[in-house]
């Protein structure tokens, strides 16, 4: 009988921002049994890949599991293979973050377990060209990549078993295919299915290379994947032992030392199958999907109906888009730290944690969706950020720079203790870094329409706009709460799609103003003028408006504010309202600071007349509100936005339903207020209002 060589084994990692219990019970319910039994079957060569974070965690926290692993490498029965020690998507990183992180995984498993590794594991199999010549320029001499990758660079189904070369620049790596078929079938198909399936590739393809490397954090950990109860993995090692006659058992480095016939292959920018249906929008994943029904199967998995690729993520998601540039612009000032090698050390790490890939892009995992993976990467991009400040030196200042790459300058307010960043877009407040802790309050999540929304029957909340601080709207009287909550209300004037035309400011101060003239949909016409002010960790707002139009205006001018926090659980987040003498009198200090905010100073209030009451997160109405103080129980701090004329004031939760895991899952993103002012004005006549957002840090 025709024979076939194996190559088996996990690749083990969690992102970065999960919580220490689910590490906990990964290890307890997947990786401890699954060593436990390949460690009783010493004969089983073994190919493991672990994060260089799951690494890290299991040998604080479990050492003797790294122990037993350190007894397997040691014994031969192992090999481990690197990659990029936080589990970054190479193509969306710098090529010296690539190099970096690579080396730092080699490094810790070179140090810890006395070999150093040849082969990478490539995360989600995102691939681009010029990655090859990196892992080469790395060290590494063999890498795995979906079947898929393959067959979209045009290797014929018939030699995907036959491991081939890449090139770029000169430099050559090698790639077994992972076998989509047979990974699907782990822990779900009778291990007898797949002895079967192994058998067709042997006769297909004699002396060929099936490699089954599968994601060991979720067999055994839930259904469906498979359980250790069921005793599936025993069964199928058994047959593997059963059928050594043919099924021959090895490890990626043992297999490239033999003389194989090797063909040089090309891939584009692929992915697997799966992730490049989930980069396009609903409408082109529907599209792409009906056409592969229309073919028979091994015509629509030809390579030709690849779908979008990775970086599309950045366009699909706002959200995305402005994590991936804040990793870039922290990349620059990480690379401008000069003559402090340790200082420019820690702040590489702090950089690398905040490339972890999860928390860029969205799946059936969640994602992006998922709130604590991109709390965690801004707050790894925030301390790098803070280690490149050196201390007597830093000066804070608004810089002007094209921060999204969208082509328009954005305006950054660094400041000792807070990050205060303005888009010219819509004139909104899109990032507000609390430096001591650190945590950005303006990491809130769009709502958007998704294809699975359909499947599920699910019919979401979507925006027309992004979920930041003091968007402009000018609403009719007639709009409730449920229709600004649903997306359904009525704008008179597009603000969020206008671009706002700046005002001299002054770089080393704290001043900048913003202004629009825009159509209303009745036939007039308003300008608005914009100043924002920054101090230490408050930003405070003036906002001039003037009927521009020939007709009396009469609406609701509303400022929408939105707040991220770790969760709207009680034990994270409470929501108190100050009533209009706390709010008056606190505006009364601000105006102290504010000569240019007039009419403050006539304000005569009394602190102590104040009351604070508890309302909760949940949406409401609130009257005359003049300060709303949000509790933040996980940093231990209050952040409040009081206005100076206090109104009725919309306060909700902004949540989203996605696709976690095979069910939707809705969940807390960020908490939004919308005061709202009775604006009426004749023509060429002007009404101010101001605000005024404060950290009060613990």
């Amino acid at each position: 009988m025709d024979s076939v060589n194996l190559i088996f084994g996990t690749t083990n990692t969690l992102p970065v921002g999960t919580a220490t219990h689910v590490f906990e019970r990964v290890y307890q319910r997947s990786y401890k049994p699954f060593l436990r039994v390949l460690y009783n079957t010493p004969d089983v060569p073994l190919t493991l890949h672990f994060s260089g974070t799951m690494l890290s965690w299991l040998d604080s926290m479990h050492s003797e599991f790294t122990d037993v692993l350190g007894e397997m490498v040691q014994r031969r029965q192992v090999e481990l293979i690197g990659g990029a020690f936080y589990d970054p998507v190479f193509s969306l990183i710098p090529s010296k973050d690539r190099l970096g992180q690579i080396e730092s995984l080699t490094t810790f498993i070179r140090q810890r377990f006395g070999r150093r590794p040849r082969g990478a594991w490539i995360t989600e199999h995102v691939w681009e060209p010029s990655i090859a010549s990196t892992l080469r320029n790395s060290g590494i001499e063999y890498i795995f990549l979906d079947d898929y990758n393959l067959v979209a660079g045009g290797v014929p189904h018939g030699r995907l078993g036959y491991p081939c070369l890449t090139e770029d620049q000169g430099k050559t790596v090698l790639v077994f295919s992972l076998s989509a078929s047979l990974l699907s079938k782990v822990g779900v198909e009778d291990p007898a299915v797949m002895i079967e399936e192994l058998a067709r590739i042997a006769e297909e393809q004699p002396d060929s290379v099936v490699s089954l490397v599968f994601d060991g954090s979720r067999y055994g950990a839930e259904e469906p994947k498979g359980s250790y109860d069921d005793r599936w993995l025993e069964r199928f090692l058994k047959l593997l032992s059963d059928n050594s006659d043919w099924i021959h058992l090895t490890t990626p480095w043992r297999q490239s030392r033999r003389t194989i016939p090797r063909q040089r292959c090309y891939f584009p920018s692929t992915s697997y199958e799966e992730m490049m249906v989930w980069t396009l929008d609903p409408e082109r994943q529907r599209d792409l999907l009906g056409l592969k029904q229309c073919l028979d199967s091994s015509s629509a998995r030809n390579g030709f109906f690849a779908g979008g690729y990775f970086r599309h993520f950045l366009t699909r998601y706002i959200e995305s888009n402005l994590l991936y540039s804040k990793m870039q612009y922290t990349c620059v000032l990480v690379n401008q730290i000069r003559g402090d090698k340790y200082r420019k050390q820690a702040a590489r790490h702090e950089l690398w944690r905040g490339q972890c890939h999860r928390a860029y892009w969205h799946g059936p995992p969640g994602g992006i969706y998922q709130n604590n993976l991109r709390k965690a990467a801004y707050s790894a991009l925030i301390e790098a950020e803070k280690v490149t400040r050196e201390k007597g030196i830093f000066i804070p200042s608004i810089v002007k720079v094209d921060f999204d790459m969208d082509g328009i300058d954005e305006f950054l307010y660094q400041g000792q203790e807070m990050n205060a960043y303005v888009h010219r877009q819509s004139g909104a407040l899109f990032e507000l870094d609390y430096l001591a802790r650190p945590w950005n309050y303006l990491d809130t999540m769009t709502r958007v329409r998704e294809r699975y929304h359909d499947e599920f029957e699910v019919e979401p909340r979507c925006d027309s706009y992004w979920r930041k601080a003091f968007i402009d709207h000018l609403m009719p009287q007639s709009d409730t709460i449920d229709q600004f909550d649903a997306g359904r209300h009525t704008e008179l004037a597009p603000f969020h799609d206008e671009v706002y035309t700046s005002g001299d400011f002054d770089r080393s101060g704290s001043l900048l103003p913003l202004s629009v003239e825009c159509d209303l949909s009745d036939g007039g016409r308003v300008l608005l003028e914009k100043q924002y002010r920054f101090d230490r960790t408050r930003v405070s707002v003036r906002v001039r408006l003037t009927n521009r139009g020939p007709h009396r205006l009469k609406c609701l001018y509303g400022c929408e504010v939105n707040l991220a926090f770790a969760s709207d659980d009680v034990d994270a987040l409470r929501v108190h309202v100050r009533p209009e003498t706390d709010a008056a009198s606190a505006l009364k200090n601000m105006a102290r600071r504010i000569p240019q905010y007039e009419g403050y100073d006539e304000v005569e209030k009394n602190d102590s007349e104040a009351t604070i009451s508890e309302v909760g997160p949940e949406m409401q109405t609130f009257v005359n509100a003049g300060t709303v103080v949000f509790e933040d129980l996980r940093n231990q701090l209050d952040v409040t936005l009081s206005v100076f004329d206090p109104t009725e004031c919309w306060s909700l939760p902004v949540r989203t339903d996605s696709l976690g895991d095979g069910a939707i899952v809705r969940a807390y993103q960020s908490s939004c207020l919308l005061p709202r002012w009775l604006i009426e004005l004749d023509p060429d006549e002007s009404r101010e209002v101001y605000l005024d957002l404060r950290i009060n840090g613990g």
